[in-house]
């Protein structure tokens, strides 16, 4: 009598035979282990060793499975069908057109003057590729059975894109082939394009991103596999290929938006295509979402002139945030701002440290975390000034602040006037912004020479325009505080 097989899940008959393979499914596996069984590493040093291990086998998933089974045809093919859906689907856009610009990539172009204010294109939500449509496709089974994905509405997003570029007769797929192929989000970094962002907090936050994101295509790989699970069909019969997934979260990540959900109670993730486009600027929000007539409508922040680039504001962003969610840095960023991290000495007399604890949480300031340094004429915002007056002051002060109720002892603290009293505090900050800038492994000149010479890829370029912008900030902080200490010294 032969041995019984086991049963094979439904899914199995159509599914992409990579899905089941013995060797793919040992080194998804793994990496599950890996990013399941392991918290995220504490240090830098730490985060990059477990990065290079993991990618080793990463690598060789990626060979196992074969190229990506998505196909992405040039952007430009596709314009004019992208164009015509718009169209016949209730999209007003016949002042602007999706273009390719020198130097920059892929934008709105304006084909006649705009005046401020002026509305420039209505996106009706009939086009929009969202959570709750997501919800009406063969996904809903699949994100009701998982508490991951319930909690998680970007990932959900990401799939049903992923599943609606399977599918060849998706009402999506005029916008879907205008899509960029891959982009510049730290998920595409090398480990050389990792490594221009040594000393930078965006390092930390790049590899914690990666390790997330594989962190959820190994748990999604095993759902989609499992017998417990009725998997969408799309995923499976087109093997749920690594490179097409980070392809899809990256599409979701750079360009979703909220818009208030069909049902009235609170919002849902969407693609807004055409309006997604945009590129960024400086200025304000200028768009708004039209209830009643179920519509995405943008204005012109500014005046633009026809044939040249419209552009919106995406909000006050760090360029931090925009590198890591949208694959850019944009130096004149006015919204920019450096994130550092700072705590009390551990080698303190525990008197003089308790009590200066205790007034950092008086004043709802961590003993130990995040602050930032702005771009801005005065780069120490409050909360930074409120650390640093408490870090600086002697033990009598310390006595002479705790006296104080809460609400008067924050308006001294975070006070932006400087006195002689100060002069510690703006030593401390000026050493502190001096230090952060010597740690970089290049100088500003060096970095500014490099994208001056137009050779590097174009992942590294953005990783070097972040950490030049990072410098900046530096310099101008670390010249602020001298210069301003000579005046309160005088």
């Amino acid at each position: 009598m032969g041995k019984k097989s086991k049963r094979q899940p439904e899914s199995q008959s159509f599914a992409h035979p990579t899905i089941y393979n013995k060797t793919i499914i040992k080194i998804v596996d793994e990496l599950w282990s890996k990013t399941h069984g392991n918290p995220p590493p504490s240090s830098v040093a730490a985060q990059l060793e477990e990065y290079e291990a993991i990618t080793e086998r990463v690598n060789v998933l990626i060979e196992k499975q074969g190229p990506p089974l998505l196909a992405h045809p040039p952007r430009q093919e596709g314009i004019a069908a992208f164009e015509r859906w718009l169209g016949e689907n209730g999209a007003e856009h016949s002042k602007v057109e999706l273009t390719q610009f020198p130097g920059i990539g892929y934008g709105l172009k304006a084909k006649v003057e705009l005046e401020e204010a002026e509305k420039v294109m209505t996106i009706p939500d009939k086009l929009m590729m969202t959570t709750e449509t997501a919800a009406q496709a063969e996904l809903r089974e699949f994100i009701l059975n998982d508490r991951v994905l319930q909690q998680l509405p970007n990932v959900v997003l990401s799939l049903h894109l992923l599943m609606e570029a399977c599918n060849q007769d998706s009402f999506w797929k005029p916008y879907i082939d205008v899509l960029p192929s891959s982009f510049t989000t730290p998920l595409y970094f090398t480990r050389d394009d990792l490594l221009q962002l040594q000393s930078s907090p965006a390092l930390a936050e790049s590899l914690a991103q990666k390790r997330n994101i594989l962190k959820l295509y190994t748990h999604l790989h095993r759902l989609i596999r499992s017998q417990d699970n009725e998997a969408p069909s799309a995923l499976c019969a087109n093997g749920f290929f690594y490179l097409d997934f980070i392809w899809a979260v990256s599409c979701v990540m750079s360009r979703q938006n909220q818009i208030p959900s069909s049902s009235g109670k609170g919002d849902a993730l969407a693609l807004i295509p055409l309006w997604d486009m945009c590129n960024h600027s400086n200025g304000q929000i200028t768009t708004d979402f039209d209830i009643e007539n179920h519509s995405c409508i943008c204005y012109a922040g500014r005046k633009t002139g026809g044939g040249t680039e419209f552009t919106i504001f995406y909000g006050a962003r760090p360029n931090s945030d925009l590198l890591l969610h949208q694959g850019f840095v944009y130096p004149e960023n006015s919204h920019d701002f450096l994130k550092i991290k700072l705590g009390l000495s551990s080698g303190e007399e525990p008197i003089t440290k308790t009590l200066r604890s205790q007034l950092l949480v008086k004043v709802g300031q961590p003993i130990s975390g995040q602050y930032y340094i702005l771009k801005k004429e005065n780069p120490f915002g409050p909360e930074l000034m409120m650390f640093g007056r408490l870090f600086t002051a002697d033990y009598a002060q310390l006595q002479e602040y705790a006296t104080l109720d809460d609400t008067a002892l924050r308006s001294k603290l975070s006070a932006e006037s400087l006195t002689k009293e100060d002069l510690k505090l703006l030593d401390f900050l000026g050493k502190r912004c001096q230090l952060l800038l010597h740690s970089y492994k290049t100088t500003l000149e060096e970095d500014a020479m490099m994208l001056l010479k137009g050779e590097l890829p174009a992942c590294a370029r953005e990783a070097v325009k972040l950490r030049l912008c990072e410098k900046q900030i530096l310099q101008c902080a670390a010249q602020y505080a001298l210069t301003a200490q000579q005046l309160c010294a005088n």
